[in-house]
């Protein structure tokens, strides 16, 4: 049974595992492997296959203002996690006595006392333990003290260079949205709970679903912006198109809060509260702030042309 925790399972919860330890942004090609590695030792040792991540990301607790852009929300991570066969994935929350502990209380404090960890996979660069302290070798050490093996995984390469989530999100931010589908191993989506809004768009002859794409609590950034031609899963029996904009609408309300509105072709229905998948496509243009919500509305119109244009839809 898969199941998700929020921090550490209570001890009547907890079942010797096999553990993966990472952030998992973007569960891409490596990601996968490293996963399907977990699940094979698992089974072979009958264990449970489970994984280790955290939220924040560190390097947004750490740095705020620096923050890694995010690839997927936590829910569309859990989701891309457990589809590789992971029956536990334990969120651990990024705060103060987390990033305080060392290398060694690390191990003992979550791995072996919370998690029951027997086997252990992390990527060859993996570092852990305030400052960064602990890697590979002291990892290794710590595991023949505390009676798990320890599997190191090597980067899985695309290209010249390994995949990597850095490179996901230059790839996005480029508009590369092949690349950044090769190294996910699979099209890039974005799912999010669709809110009630203004109704601006509805005004203009563009109504849009909108949905909120970071928590509340973000300070990163999506990995993903502008305006784009996509692919709107779960509505129906089939995927409907559409233009969408990630952004913060500087148009008409800017608060500083990340939103994707998608402008459906040819649907009419209420999908309040329905969790829908938006499949990105191709890039049209950057997001921009107009001076009228006429331009705004033309601007629309030319992007809705050109997405028609890039599905194969008839304009």
């Amino acid at each position: 049974m898969k199941k998700v925790f929020r921090g550490l399972p209570k001890p009547e919860d907890r079942l010797d595992c096999a553990l993966a330890i990472g952030n998992f942004d973007g569960v891409h090609r490596g990601h996968q492997a490293l996963l399907h590695e977990v699940v094979d030792a698992a089974r072979a040792r009958l264990l449970c296959p489970a994984v280790l991540t955290f939220e924040p990301h560190p390097r947004e607790y750490f740095n705020p203002d620096d923050a890694p852009r995010r690839i997927l929300s936590l829910h569309d991570k859990v989701e891309a996690i457990q589809a590789c066969g992971i029956e536990r994935v334990y969120i651990l929350k990024f705060e103060p006595h987390l990033a305080s502990l060392s290398p060694y209380e690390f191990v003992r404090e979550i791995l072996v006392d919370g998690l029951h960890a027997r086997w252990v996979t992390v990527g060859e660069n993996f570092r852990f333990g305030a400052k960064r302290a602990g890697d590979i070798k002291l990892l290794e050490s710590l595991g023949k003290e505390f009676h798990f093996e320890v599997h190191p995984m090597p980067m899985l390469y695309h290209s010249v260079a390994p995949i990597s989530s850095s490179r996901i999100r230059h790839a996005l931010a480029e508009g590369d949205i092949p690349s950044a589908n090769y190294m996910l191993g699979r099209p890039y989506m974005i799912s999010g709970r669709v809110l009630h809004g203004k109704e601006i768009g509805r005004t203009i002859g563009f109504p849009t679903m909108n949905q909120r794409i970071l928590p509340p609590y973000s300070k990163s950034k999506p990995a993903i912006e502008g305006v784009y031609a996509v692919k709107v899963h779960g509505i129906g029996p089939r995927p409907i198109e559409g233009v969408a904009c990630v952004g913060r609408r500087p148009t008409v309300i800017d608060h500083g809060e990340y939103l994707l509105e998608t402008h459906l072709f040819n649907y009419h229905g209420d999908l309040y509260d329905q969790v829908l998948k938006v499949e990105f496509f191709a890039k049209i243009r950057e997001e921009k702030k107009f001076n009228s919500l006429e331009e705004l509305r033309a601007a629309i119109e030319e992007d809705q042309r050109k997405a028609k244009q890039i599905l194969g839809l008839s304009v």
